[in-house]
């Protein structure tokens, strides 16, 4: 039998098997439609269409959920189990996704190119001159920017001068968190957060109580409650919740991931028990990449 999936159904399918080859267990719906950034009912209605073909099969309870199934396997079979990702012009994403990128005269001292091959309208969005970036790719790791010289609305395709590409070493966020970092009380004046921040030279902290995380505080937010007058304000009024954490066992792919979907440079880090065992920030990142840590 042939399928022909979706490119939905495909994206869904592919995400389950990697994760089930990564954690070698039933994968919760949660667990794919955060990889691939969809909501979690679209993802169970995708995952009930893919179960009536025969690629999937599940269990219910707690400790229930999902698996591929050999005829899924035989189906990705041969094709690059990659989830697509997105294209962002400007810093906005657009509704475009990226199916696979070759990559041309990498060695032109005056910029390499790529080919694109794409998903979604890209006659509206995009035209040629335009500035757009891409990645990082989740399996392999790589960030691109670059120019668009050419739009093929017939194969749906883009060619790009590259400006800029990066390859993100594959790592643990654990091997670049700061561990023990320095927390605060939801009930600490924001006068004595700052002046502990300074004096630190970081520019934010956890905000924990009970043992749990509950939000981080930034010299941002400090300044924002400073600059409405609000000199005698607690920590707990201009925090923000709730805490975005990644686990210490993370690649580090998904802690950019999270930073640039939620807009903030530092994440805290949690063991498998939810307990704080450290934090990242994009300077932590840049380092890395950069060969400086």
């Amino acid at each position: 039998m042939q399928y022909k999936l979706t490119l939905s159904q495909r994206e869904v399918l592919e995400a389950l098997i990697k994760l089930y080859e990564q954690k070698k267990r039933l994968v919760k719906s949660k667990e794919i439609a955060s990889l691939i950034n969809r909501d979690e009912g679209t993802v169970r209605n995708i995952i009930l269409s893919l179960k009536s073909l025969g690629l999937v099969e599940s269990k219910t309870g707690p400790s229930g959920g999902y698996m591929p199934t050999l005829k899924a396997y035989e189906v990705v079979k041969g094709t690059m189990t990659q989830i697509p990702v997105k294209i962002r012009k400007d810093g906005k994403e657009l509704d475009i996704t990226i199916m696979s990128i070759e990559l041309l005269d990498v060695l032109n001292p005056e910029g390499g190119r790529a080919i694109l091959r794409v998903h979604g309208d890209v006659r509206r969005a995009l035209r040629p001159g335009d500035r757009i970036e891409i990645g990082p790719t989740p399996l392999v790791g790589v960030r691109i920017e670059g120019e668009v010289m050419h739009v093929d609305t017939v194969s749906n395709q883009l060619s790009i001068r590259i400006t800029r590409m990066v390859s993100i070493p594959r790592a643990a966020v654990s091997e670049i968190a700061t561990p023990q970092p320095y927390t605060v009380r939801p009930d600490q004046p924001l006068r004595e957060v700052a002046r502990e921040l300074v004096a630190r030279q970081i520019r934010g902290a956890p905000v924990v109580e009970g043992g749990k995380i509950v939000g981080v505080i930034t010299l941002t937010d400090i300044g924002k409650a400073f600059t409405e007058g609000r000199f005698d304000a607690k920590v707990r009024e201009y925090m923000s919740t709730p805490a975005i954490t990644v686990r210490d066992s993370d690649d580090i792919l998904k802690a950019i991931d999270l930073m640039n979907r939620h807009g903030i440079g530092r994440l805290p880090v949690v063991d498998a028990a939810g307990h704080l065992v450290g934090i990242v920030t994009k300077t932590d990142i840049m380092r890395f990449i950069a060969g400086l840590r």
